[in-house]
């Protein structure tokens, strides 16, 4: 199927719950961030943390309908518990005097009556935050970055839900018959099987994380799935790994953002909590001016850091960094999403591993989900352990889950198809004069340190960034690249963006500081022939060269 360049259409194309929507061209990317009708107003889908869902955006508006009162506007999330953090957060945040008034109400769908019934039908809670419309900006805030609000699967279930108890004459056949041919051709589990999936997909994250090498056994780490929890979305595993540290490591210090990362995991740290000591080159220097502020008395929260990172693919020396965990008696959350657990193996070095099982584990780009992971091996997983035998809830719904085993059935193949193709990219785009600065785990100075955790058959990743010597190159061989354009990365097909324009156009000034070019473009490598993909950068670069 070709990729779309249609303003605001999903990727994949026709995809109901897609992660990813088209933006064609740079200026159609430039036009969204400036919020120009001529794009937004063709928006009919967008990255599930940025743009809600129409699906709940109609939950949205039937529950205010029924349930709000006059000038209340409303999100919804899966939980009371996510619910009352979201108006904490306002009322942290907000600048209204008095405190605005914030309700919740929750609501739940029936259980199944019997057997029949558990094939299609599974008791769904959600929780619905009512607040004044001035207080709008914050819960979207807090929607967008600790990644809890429901997903779109769920909204749909709901609002299906609640209009056949209304008595609405609704009768879905067209949800029924792609159910129908989801199931029927699409090997799909029905949701009477919603649990087995979650244990298969813990099955399948603990085996990839703990089946590496022959001393897993002697070093005592093996994996188990009880130390492996399933959340909404890849920043839900993030967030809620901040609030495992914030909620049993007292006093509460700054924690460390280690390179520069993905713009919400910076959030999280900044916004939840005491604050963030950043270093965002995440290099050697910057290790050493970690090791001089801990050394002369400063205690951290807790360090966070990809690896490898995001968009600049620098690895940072984990196993110096283990070092001074031990000696200074702080956490190491590293999320893995970009190297994924089949390329490294970062679980000796670390206390808890988050990844975005959105990215490539899922690959279809048609559901939202993350994996938090405890070290069994770490100082800190008796309390950890505890706290969320205690607390956590299980938000990930029932046919998420389900769509996602599905999905990674085929990971490792996968994996390997897109480590092959992006090494062969990376020859081609290393080969051309236009290019000023490219970044794959293998091109830069860091390089050493992912070797270090690379797996036996691991490979380097999929994602590359270039830059070029001049915008005008840039914004040329993006716009004629004959490949899907949005945001989002580890899709089976490849997925191009201008990623600083994307993800930090109110701020290319400072993340220029931090050596992330304005003009940066982004490439997540998919699963195509070889050639055929070669053939497509290769017209980008001939028709780019034109412009230089």
């Amino acid at each position: 199927m070709a990729p779309s360049q249609q303003i605001g259409a999903s990727i994949p194309n026709n995809t109901p719950h897609a992660v990813s929507v088209t933006l064609p061209t740079w200026e159609a990317t430039v036009g969204y961030e400036r919020g120009e009708d001529w794009v937004v107003k063709k928006m009919n889908s967008g990255y599930p943390r940025f743009f809600i869902h129409g699906k709940i955006q109609e939950l949205c508006s039937l529950v205010e309908e029924k349930y709000g009162r006059e000038g209340e506007k409303v999100f919804i999330f899966p939980s009371y518990n996510v619910a009352k953090r979201c108006r904490e957060f306002i009322k942290e945040k907000t600048k209204t005097t008095p405190l605005p008034s914030i309700r919740i109400l929750q609501l739940s769908t029936p259980k199944p009556k019997n057997k029949d019934e558990e094939t299609y039908r599974s008791e769904a809670k959600i929780a619905v935050v009512f607040l004044p419309q001035s207080e709008w900006t914050f819960a979207k805030q807090y929607w967008q970055h600790s990644g809890e609000g429901i997903s779109s699967r769920l909204g749909e279930y709901v609002l299906q839900e609640l209009k056949i108890l209304s008595n609405d004459l609704f009768q879905d056949t067209d949800k029924e018959y792609k159910t129908f041919i989801e199931e029927k051709f699409g090997r799909n589990l029905n949701l009477s099987f919603a649990s087995e999936a979650k244990i298969a997909l813990k099955r399948r994250i603990a085996g990839n994380l703990g089946d590496h090498d022959e001393e897993i056994t002697k070093n005592n780490r093996k994996i188990n799935e009880n130390d492996v929890y399933l959340v909404p979305t890849g920043m839900a595993s993030i967030f809620t790994s901040h609030q495992i540290v914030l909620n049993t490591l007292t006093p509460l210090k700054k924690s460390v953002c280690f390179g520069f990362p993905y713009v919400d995991t910076l959030n999280i740290l900044k916004k939840f909590g005491p604050g963030v000591h950043f270093f965002g080159f995440g290099d050697d220097d910057s290790l050493n001016e970690l090791e001089t502020l801990l050394a002369n008395g400063e205690k951290i929260q807790a360090f966070y850091c990809e690896c490898p990172s995001n968009p600049l693919l620098k690895t940072p020396n984990l196993i110096k960094i283990k070092e001074l965990s031990d000696k200074y008696k702080f956490p190491v959350i590293v999320d893995e999403t970009v190297g994924n657990f089949l390329n490294i193996d970062v679980i000796p070095y670390v206390d808890i591993v988050v990844s975005s099982l959105t990215k490539v584990f899922s690959g279809d780009s048609n559901v939202m989900a993350g994996s938090l992971v405890l070290n069994p091996s770490s100082q800190f997983y008796s309390i950890f352990k505890k706290y969320l035998d205690e607390n956590f809830e299980d938000l990930f719904w029932a046919e998420d889950a389900i769509y996602l085993e599905r999905n990674s059935r085929d990971f490792k193949s996968r994996s390997i198809k897109v480590n092959s193709n992006s090494e062969l990219t990376v020859q081609l785009l290393k080969s051309s004069p236009l290019i000023k600065e490219l970044y794959y785990p293998t091109e830069v100075p860091s390089r050493k340190y992912y070797d270090q955790i690379k797996t036996k058959d691991g490979g380097y990743g999929g994602l590359i960034s270039i830059v070029f010597h001049s915008e005008n190159v840039a914004k040329t061989f993006f716009n004629e690249l004959n490949l899907s354009k949005g945001p989002s990365l580890g899709t089976n097909f490849t997925l191009c963006c201008p990623y600083a324009i994307l993800a930090h156009y109110e701020e290319l000034d400072e993340v220029e500081k931090w050596g992330v070019d304005r003009n940066l473009v982004r490439i997540s490598v998919g699963l195509e022939e070889s050639n055929e993909l070669l053939s497509v950068f290769e017209n980008a670069l001939n028709l780019a060269a034109l412009q230089a």
